[in-house]
């Protein structure tokens, strides 16, 4: 597995984005840097690797984790977990490997926050 660095527009995040401007979402989303979720891509594995792959979708997945930006551009992608990894363990295990490579809101505004939106 190959590893490419995406980089944000603005690294230190020194610039509030236009859209974050908006009376509509200050206060709500100042310091905000960007969205993360995880996703189950299908995949295609050798027989032997099947169980290993295999998780609450009964068919072999690999985990990924995307973070973008307010512009809809990544800046951070992690793929290659099979199976069912929980989010947090995915995000967890990429702070500790990839600490460098990862965006990281300025120093003192550290707040996640995780959001489960359903649709009808």
């Amino acid at each position: 597995m190959a590893v490419d660095t995406i980089k944000p527009k603005d690294p230190d995040f020194r610039d509030v984005h236009e859209r974050l401007r908006d009376s509509r979402f200050s206060p709500h989303f100042d310091d905000c840097i960007g969205a993360i979720d995880g996703s189950h891509i299908p995949v295609v594995v050798p027989a032997e690797e099947i169980v290993n792959h295999v998780g609450r979708h009964e068919y072999p997945t690999q985990n990924i984790m995307a973070v973008c930006d307010f512009d809809m551009r990544f800046t951070s992608v992690v793929a290659g977990w099979p199976g069912s990894p929980h989010d947090t363990r995915i995000f967890k295990d990429t702070l500790v490997k990839y600490a460098t490579m990862f965006p990281h809101p300025p120093k003192g505004n550290i707040t996640i926050v995780y959001c489960i939106i359903t649709l009808p």
